[in-house]
């Protein structure tokens, strides 16, 4: 069962900074690097911002990552590696 709600406004809430901060250092005061990431539009391939919604060129759905596997050991990756943390080849 999967949800289809769009979080990605809820990410600029500074408690939900300082709760992730904490998460993923586990020290307090921690502030996550939160800069969007860019990426060239799939139709168009004009730069598009993580936190948009549409291509502001073309008004294409900008889709969230699909996820991929490591093509080594099959370990699911989040996208932005360039090597596998798992078995470290190569992306």
């Amino acid at each position: 069962m999967g949800s289809n709600l769009d979080l990605r406004e809820q990410v600029n809430d500074p408690g939900v900074k300082s709760t992730l901060g904490e998460l993923f250092s586990g020290k307090k005061g921690y502030v996550v690097k939160d800069e969007p990431i860019v990426r060239p539009c799939r139709n168009c391939k004009k730069p598009v911002k993580s936190t948009e919604k549409f291509c502001q060129e073309c008004g294409t759905k900008v889709e969230l990552d699909v996820k991929k596997n490591c093509h080594v050991c099959n370990k699911p990756l989040k996208g932005l590696e360039k090597f596998c943390t798992e078995c470290g080849a190569k992306i």
